[in-house]
């Protein structure tokens, strides 16, 4: 969150959120003893999406730093980003594959797991044919 320049107070807050946490479950009527969470925000608290972009942003400015991609009007692009999908861009298989094995290095630094079964590729082509004008 430095990296971001969000003040100090905040990152001490959201620190505060997520560290020593305890929860309790209650099933049929009757609530266990507590016990301390270890990883992980509560399910559906606000700071979840927040905290998840900014990982994802760091993953994201990791990937970026890998060379190669493609051009796409004056821009050279290897990584296109929405939400929680990303799309890597190069202009072969080995490209691809550098940069996939980025993403997992720096999603694992922060935690993340990128899901394999969810993980597709496409290969795709475009052949430049010059054709001859020809006057009618």
């Amino acid at each position: 969150m430095e990296e971001f320049t969000v003040p100090t107070k905040l990152i001490n807050m959201c620190k505060t959120c997520v560290q020593k946490t305890r929860s309790a479950v209650r099933i049929e009527g009757t609530l266990s003893s507590f016990f301390e969470n270890k990883t992980g925000l509560k399910q559906g608290d606000t700071l979840s999406p927040i905290l998840f972009n900014l990982a994802m942003q760091k993953v994201i400015q990791n990937i970026q730093m890998v060379p190669g991609g493609i051009k796409i009007g004056k821009e050279q692009l290897n990584v296109l980003a929405y939400a929680d999908d990303i799309v890597l861009l190069g202009r072969n298989e080995i490209e691809i594959r550098q940069l996939f094995v980025e993403m997992g290095s720096a999603a694992r630094k922060l935690g993340l797991q990128i899901n394999q079964e969810k993980t597709k590729y496409m290969i795709v082509e475009r052949k430049n044919v010059l054709r001859q004008k020809k006057d009618i």
